[in-house]
């Protein structure tokens, strides 16, 4: 690899550690990065966490014109094995969408603001006004993959000069050709598109400990996410269905609600990873789990920011069966397992589950 050719897939590594580590943009293994030079595209792998770029393998090198030639012909990229260093990666599902993409550094997140409009039936409308100025598109949902690829395909042969893809119920696209000046615009992106979130009351810290008591749940640290439980309009948003594809994967059942009267010997029945005590916080499963909990953080965020009256657009429920196919496992545990080696080999200097943030 040439010097030059290495100094900007460190720039794309850096990129990808500082968006990798705000809770805001990316949570756990969400989200993805690339670089296309000299004929190659450098994308992170399946399962790997953005956050950890600098210190681990995370990137593979495909053939570029290879990829889009699978693509034209009907082959999803996806899940294709290389050696890494001493590591074995695999090629993300989302390798196909970035191939298509002409712009030479792609990010990908799932940032929790984005999403709060994406998941909004009137979210082409209200970010219209919010985007003015900046060449963008909205992308109805779509399964991730090659069709997620073809219809960003279309989208933007129509509109080339496209560097910013609003994906409903999924995230936000930004595009340039270099790090730098695709990192700006992300930041632009954002600025524009924040949400100041609800504030969130103090939960019932006392009886959450009792209830927890038993062994088999723990009282997180975050406020917000105890505001899913004692905030209204969160529990009734989250309680109605799946707004986006990690809730589903991660989270794995609809959030359902407790009264304030539930005993420590009914909740030790409940297999669920969280629980919603009405009025008072959520409990989550004491099993240490950094994807689970990231997830879960990510999404009390994402509730924070959505208005009471807003209409929203949940996933059918046959696209959440989709999600949930028999590979997903084998994907949770590969995000867990990175998730859980890296922890190994680089721990924290104060560990915590999730991180106190209001917003």
């Amino acid at each position: 690899m040439s010097v030059i050719a290495a100094t900007e897939l460190g720039l794309l590594q850096d990129l990808s550690a500082r968006i990798g580590g705000d809770q805001l943009l990316v949570q756990a293994a969400t989200g993805n990065t690339s670089l296309k030079q000299n004929g190659q595209m450098w994308i992170k792998a399946s399962g790997t966490w953005l956050a950890h770029a600098v210190e681990d393998a995370i990137f593979i090198p495909i053939d570029l014109d290879d990829t889009r030639r699978q693509i034209a012909r009907g082959i999803d990229p996806a899940g294709q094995s290389f050696t890494v260093g001493r590591k074995q990666l695999g090629t993300s599902v989302e390798t196909a969408m970035h191939a298509v993409l002409h712009w030479r550094v792609v990010v990908h997140v799932h940032s929790v603001n984005t999403i709060a409009w994406a998941v909004r039936e009137d979210g082409p409308e209200q970010l219209e006004k919010l985007l003015a100025g900046i060449a963008w598109q909205w992308i109805p949902y779509t399964s991730s993959g090659l069709p997620l690829a073809r219809s960003i395909e279309a989208s933007v042969a129509a509109r080339p000069e496209t560097r910013v893809l609003i994906l409903a119920n999924h995230g936000l696209v930004v595009c340039g050709d270099t790090c730098e000046e695709t990192e700006a615009l992300l930041r632009e992106v954002e600025c524009r598109v924040r949400i100041a979130p609800r504030r969130s009351v103090e939960p019932d810290w006392a009886l959450l400990a009792r209830l927890a008591d038993s062994g088999v749940w723990r009282v997180p640290p975050s406020i917000p996410v105890h505001a899913m439980a004692t905030d209204p309009v969160n529990r009734r948003i989250v309680t109605e269905g799946i707004l986006y594809p990690c809730q589903a994967i991660f989270l794995s059942t609809q959030a359902r609600i407790y009264s304030a009267s539930v005993t420590t010997a009914e909740l030790a029945l409940v297999d669920e990873p969280f629980v919603l005590i009405e009025g008072i916080g959520t409990l989550a499963r004491r099993r240490r789990n950094p994807t689970e909990s990231a997830t879960l953080a990510g999404l009390a965020l994402v509730l924070q920011r959505i208005p009471q009256s807003a209409p929203l657009r949940y996933l059918r429920e046959d696209q959440v069966r989709d999600l949930l196919c028999a590979d997903v496992y084998h994907y949770r545990e590969r995000v867990e397992d990175n998730g859980a080696e890296h922890l190994a080999l680089h721990p924290p200097v104060a560990a915590g589950d999730v991180p106190t943030h209001h917003g």
